[in-house]
């Protein structure tokens, strides 16, 4: 993966921990919303694993965001670092 996909997971993998904060959340109640493990979920937010796109958007779903407000709060992060 390319220096920038690499950054940009993780400023996605930091969204997801924002709004799960946010939301008074475990990764066990995303994970359940989406319909993944959570031990798959932790692999994902940790960098460990890409998440794949079908999973992303279960994600944003979940949370109520669409895909791309989700994406571009990442990328918003990114930019500025």
């Amino acid at each position: 993966m390319t220096d920038y996909g690499t950054q940009l997971e993780a400023a996605l993998a930091t969204e997801i921990k924002i709004e799960l904060v946010a939301r008074d959340w475990t990764q066990e109640t995303l994970a359940k919303a989406v319909g993944i493990e959570r031990a798959t979920l932790t692999r994902y937010i940790t960098g460990k694993r890409s998440m794949p796109m079908p999973t992303f958007f279960a994600v944003a779903e979940a949370f109520g965001l669409s895909p791309r407000a989700l994406m571009q709060r990442a990328e918003a992060r990114l930019e500025a670092k």
